[in-house]
């Protein structure tokens, strides 16, 4: 930490941060430094990301009666919820008005950061197509200001301008503010900054990074990108091997596009028995930045799918990975019986499963599962419509009678799921601001989206090795440093202008991501602040991808070059070249019972010519294939709707005579009958858990077939039909 930063945190100063990650750096290299100077206790410092030192900003305005016309300062959920109701209320044909939303969302965000301050989008009204994209955004712009003003609310995005005109009258308890780790502050920022200054408080900008005086960068080429992160891997393993308390970071260029990859060779290279049955999932010598969606976590999904369930069923598939779920009563003794449920919905066609029939499928494989959501389906109420508040009350009721999140003890990840599935709901329940009623449909809705779009990031102990994105990574400090990806086509990345906001304003404002040009200076300044992030810092780069070459960024190429790290092999080919095989002779099946005849009929014969493992597994011992899921109807299924069509037909027809006795019109009438009747056949349950229009279709199939076997029979000699 730059001593002149722990210093200001000695004496009380506010530190505010870029992002999270940051600001848990600041207060564990804080935290050391007090320890290491022999003190028992000390104040906890004040550091905090933007977002939530807004939040406190604002609350001391209203405190201090400083605050004039809206009070309330929306969340990003609540915002993020006006911003989807103004979407689809516009009414436009979108393929994914969700991400609509998203992007309406930042584009608001950045005419406020960067802007000049007040509405400048007015004057873009006009300027262009009703239906071009910075017309339309201008309209939901509007309509989203006038949902403000219903909700009499600010969100974040305004609240700096708002805070900056009203500085002077805040008592802020905190008179010695820092800016740390920022790279550069908007526009709005600045504007920020200087209004608390004209009101008395000492604000500065501080690197969070100390100089290191001879810090040592050098650059690698590997041959593919995979080679390159396994590489990085293996050097940051060595690092801790060898220093032990070493802290190592390994910043990764598109850790967005490539985390579960990443993270699969994490646990590959770094911590291998983590494969193993019963291994800890949380512990990990390594942590990663960029987590995952909360709706993602399994024992948040279980919570999910079970609410869903409640209302109106799940998808078939969800409904199986749900009974397999270790997050359900008993689960580790039933699982695999509740497992088999999949089989029987997979040979019956169902397509949608609903709690009734969960509750009788679980009736054999867990009965005591099946009647403890038996008692809780009896006692379920749904408050539609209620409140947020009320549909999370309801909800919490719910799930503690199904028995989620099950009876194991959680592990420190699993609990902080849970943690975060709480705040999840008091974060629903905060919806009532802006959305007071909400019928079941809509509020399952909401809390999806909400899940959605909040991400999830473990904090464990601190890992020794930090995997990180481009922008986490920028302003910590390491013992040692990999930053991986560097190559021409990716560094400097190519601009990405929003497209709801006109491009000329964005290169003329320098907005992130505008133009090439705004890029290069980014990544220059990112480059060289990595440089000095360590004693010992690798820049590298892959050869090839995709079967065409690479080169090393501009950037990078004025490090030395170092010769490729070696890559180690996988813990699996030391174990498949250590160990000695055990060579088992078995040729023998199973016999058959005396008496008793081998099973498959004449297939056993073609089987048996084609493969005999598949043979004697199959025929002797009774392996099946998983049955595949079913769009529609399985041939069987519409072999039998044949025939009980042909014989609802005959038995009302009886014979040739009466079926060429039959005019037209009466001939119709019999036809549709007897589909009718034919399709009477098929369970109810199943029938209506297929699709309209397979259902149409089937309906349409059997009249054409009969029809067309009734023309072969009208050329028939005169029969009879005597049983069917």
């Amino acid at each position: 930490m730059n001593p002149a930063l722990h210093a200001a945190l000695a004496e009380g100063a506010v530190v505010v941060t870029p992002n999270r990650r940051l600001a848990r750096f600041l207060h564990r290299e804080f935290d050391v430094a007090q320890r290491a100077a022999g003190h028992a206790a000390w104040p906890t410092p004040t550091i905090l990301p933007y977002p939530n030192w807004l939040e406190i900003l604002w609350s001391e305005a209203i405190l201090s009666d400083a605050a004039t016309g809206a009070s309330l300062l929306l969340t990003s959920a609540q915002s993020g919820i006006l911003w989807r109701r103004v979407v689809d209320a516009d009414g436009l044909s979108l393929l994914d008005p969700h991400g609509a939303a998203l992007v309406a969302a930042e584009a608001w965000t950045l005419v406020h950061a960067w802007g000049a301050g007040g509405e400048s989008w007015r004057a873009w009204r006009g300027m262009l197509e009703e239906t071009d994209d910075v017309s339309i955004f201008v309209r939901w712009v509007e309509q989203y200001r006038a949902a403000l003003r219903r909700a009499d609310a600010c969100d974040l995005s305004l609240a700096p301008e708002r805070l900056a005109t009203i500085a002077g009258r805040i008592d802020r308890s905190a008179r010695h503010l820092i800016m740390g780790g920022f790279v550069e502050l908007t526009p709005q920022q600045e504007r920020l900054c200087a209004a608390l200054v004209g009101a008395g408080t000492q604000v500065r900008r501080v690197e969070t990074l100390h100089v290191v005086p001879h810090a040592a960068a050098s650059r690698v080429t590997a041959a593919s990108r995979r080679d390159e992160l396994a590489a990085a891997l293996n050097w940051a393993r060595n690092h801790v091997e060898q220093r032990g308390a070493a802290r190592v970071g390994i910043v990764v260029e598109d850790l967005a596009q490539r985390r579960d990859e990443v993270v699969a060779l994490a646990e590959d290279l770094l911590c291998p028995g983590a494969i193993l049955p019963g291994a800890a999932v949380s512990v990990a010598p390594f942590d990663i930045s960029l987590g995952v969606a909360l709706a993602s976590v399994p024992l948040v999904a279980a919570a999910f799918d079970l609410i869903a369930l409640a209302h109106s069923g799940l998808d078939a598939s969800a409904a199986s990975v749900l009974l397999r779920s270790p997050y359900l009563p008993d689960a580790e003794r039933t699982w695999a019986r509740r497992a088999a449920c999949e089989r029987v919905w997979l040979d019956s066609g169902v397509r949608t499963v609903t709690m009734g029939a969960a509750i009788a499928a679980l009736d054999a494989p867990s009965p005591e599962l099946a009647r403890r959501w038996q008692r809780a389906r009896e006692a379920w109420r749904s408050p539609s419509p209620a409140s947020p508040r009320e549909w999370a009350d309801a909800w919490r009721a719910w799930l503690v009678d199904t028995g989620w999140p099950g009876t194991r003890a959680l592990d420190s990840g699993e609990y902080q799921a849970r943690e975060a599935w709480e705040h999840a709901l008091a974060e629903f329940t905060s919806l009532g601001a802006v959305l007071p009623r909400l019928d079941a449909a809509r509020a399952i809705d909401a809390l999806r989206g909400l899940l959605r779009d909040t991400v999830f990031q473990p904090e464990g102990s601190a890992a020794p090795i930090q995997i990180l994105g481009i922008l986490e990574g920028s302003g910590l400090a390491f013992d040692a440093l990999w930053v991986a990806g560097l190559s021409a086509d990716r560094w400097p990345p190519a601009p990405a202008p929003n497209p709801l906001l006109p491009f000329v304003w964005q290169r003329e404002r320098n907005v992130p991501r505008s133009s090439a040009k705004r890029e290069l200076e980014f990544a220059e300044t990112l480059t060289a602040r990595f440089a000095q992030a360590a004693s010992e810092v690798v820049f590298s780069s892959a050869a090839s991808a995709d079967d065409h070459a690479l080169s090393p960024s501009a950037l990078i190429v004025r490090y030395p070059m170092r010769p490729a790290h070696v890559v180690s092999l996988p813990w699996w080919h030391a174990l498949a070249t250590s160990m000695t095989l055990e060579v088992i002779v078995d040729d023998r099946a199973p016999p058959l019972a005396a008496g008793s005849f081998a099973p498959g009929g004449s297939r056993i014969i073609a089987t048996q010519s084609d493969c005999p493992f598949q043979a004697t597994a199959r025929h002797r011992l009774g392996a099946e294939a998983w049955p595949a899921p079913l769009a529609g109807l399985s041939a069987r299924e519409r072999g039998m709707l044949v025939h009980a069509t042909l014989a609802a037909f005959w038995g009302r027809v009886g014979d040739l005579a009466s079926l060429v006795a039959l005019h037209p019109t009466a001939l119709a009438a019999h036809i549709a009958a007897a589909v009718g009747r034919g399709l009477a056949e098929l369970p109810a349950p199943r029938w209506r858990g297929l699709p309209l229009l397979i259902r149409a279709g089937e309906r349409r199939r059997l009249s054409m077939l009969l029809e067309a076997w009734l023309a072969v029979e009208r050329r028939r000699p005169a029969f009879t039909v005597r049983d069917i």
